[in-house]
């Protein structure tokens, strides 16, 4: 639960193709200020480029069957080294307490899967949703400012720079984003569909 009756919150990672469609609707809103690459306008091959990127991982957010957004991450050059973006399709829906539980389950998934030694997150410094996670929660450290990073509204903000407590993650994330049977489920149907395709592409010859 994330703090609000009568609401519960869903993390679905993005492995098969009916998932990928419903992140590339959440990539297609194009105004939001609680996502941390602020409003920003992607076409359907911009959108495309993301999904498919193999460098990056997504996880979607679900309150009460519609997804709200995701939370992604990619791997940098150094190793270790993983950047944190949220994407809000639904900023009304958005609280600390959603970004708090959202933003844990990620880094779950992500310390199960990686050898992680820094993890960033840039926020805004309109972003009041992740103003107030950063001071009411527990788990990034800020490390400074970058001046006039964000332009919304015919004005330049600065973005805040932040680093995950990489130890107090790992101690809170017990748990999966989903049970290990829904997720094992998902993964043989994701390979079901990569080796159907792989399959109808190959011409064969007599």
């Amino acid at each position: 639960m994330d703090g609000r009756a009568g609401t519960s919150l869903e993390f679905i990672p993005v492995l098969a193709e009916n998932e990928e469609k419903l992140l590339d609707g959440v990539l297609a809103a194009p105004f939001s200020y609680v996502s941390t690459e602020g409003p920003v306008w992607r076409t359907a091959a911009m959108r495309r480029r993301i999904v498919e990127d193999d460098h990056r991982s997504h996880l979607l957010v679900r309150r009460d069957e519609r997804v709200i957004g995701a939370v992604s991450w990619s791997a940098g050059q150094t190793p270790g080294y993983h950047r944190l973006v949220l994407t809000s399709c639904s900023d009304g829906d958005w609280t600390p307490g959603t970004a708090d539980e959202a933003i844990r389950a990620a880094l779950s998934a992500l310390l199960r899967a990686a050898e992680v030694k820094r993890v960033e997150l840039l926020v805004a410094t309109y972003n009041e949703v992740l103003l107030e996670y950063l001071t009411e929660y527990s788990g990034f450290i800020v490390e400074g400012v970058l001046r006039d990073r964000f332009f919304i509204d015919g004005e330049f903000w600065p973005g805040i720079i932040c680093r995950a407590d990489v130890t107090e993650f790992a101690q809170r994330g017990e748990r999966l984003p989903e049970s290990r049977a829904a997720l094992l489920t998902s993964l043989r149907k994701k390979t079901l569909e990569d080796l159907k395709a792989a399959h109808d592409g190959t011409s064969w010859s007599a």
